[in-house]
């Protein structure tokens, strides 16, 4: 990881991905088959400063490597397709009324608000949503997951009211002090033992376990 990070301070490498990097200040741009492994986006402390204020606005991503990387950024009205977001970090960042398809977060942090967003066939294994936050801030209404893996991942403190999800994994999935009113799932479903500190969705019968520790 290292390695990935250091290229971008150095200025031959930075030189090379410019044109790239003046994308994402623009809206309507469309990318493909790039190594943006470790880049940050939207980051005040940023070291490359025409990413400090980054967005992707109605924009078409697809094979794109953006693992380790650090996102605290508008991504609106946007497609993306097989981005690689391993281990990546989501700071505060809003994912409003994009679409991923086939993307992986696996081991990814996720601070988010993805308000009617869609998320098809991604990998969110190890992933964890909400964690550096408190109360329901973060999170998602509406949102659609299809096909998702969410084998092992934690939702914490986190709320996806009204959101769906259709034949995901959730193997091992905790759901830790969340408000999933409204949420419905069909296909695979949680058991009542993957939800702590917290009242369960309606489809399964009432079961309060605010208590549980």
């Amino acid at each position: 990881m290292n390695k990935i990070k250091a290229k971008w301070s150095d200025p031959i490498f930075l030189e090379q991905v410019s044109p790239v990097l003046e994308l994402f200040t623009q809206s309507n741009i469309e990318m493909s088959n790039l190594d943006l492994s470790g880049i940050e986006l939207g980051c005040s402390k940023s070291s490359v400063i025409q990413l400090r204020n980054a967005y992707l606005k109605q924009s078409k991503l697809a094979k794109i490597n953006m693992s380790y990387s650090f996102i605290d950024c508008l991504i609106f009205e946007s497609f993306l397709c097989n981005v690689d977001f391993f281990k990546a970090k989501f700071d505060t960042c809003l994912m409003s009324k994009s679409i991923f398809k086939e993307c992986n977060f696996r081991k990814s942090k996720l601070v988010i608000n993805a308000d009617d967003a869609i998320f098809e066939n991604c990998c969110f294994i190890d992933a964890k949503f909400g964690i550096i936050t408190y109360g329901h801030e973060y999170g998602g209404r509406r949102t659609k997951f299809y096909d998702c893996d969410f084998t092992d991942a934690e939702f914490k403190n986190v709320e996806f009211r009204a959101s769906r999800f259709y034949n995901c994994d959730f193997t091992r999935t905790r759901f830790i002090s969340c408000d999933l009113r409204g949420a419905k799932f069909e296909g695979n479903k949680p058991t009542i033992e993957q939800y702590e500190r917290m009242k369960i969705p309606e489809m399964i019968p009432e079961y309060n376990i605010s208590n549980r520790r």
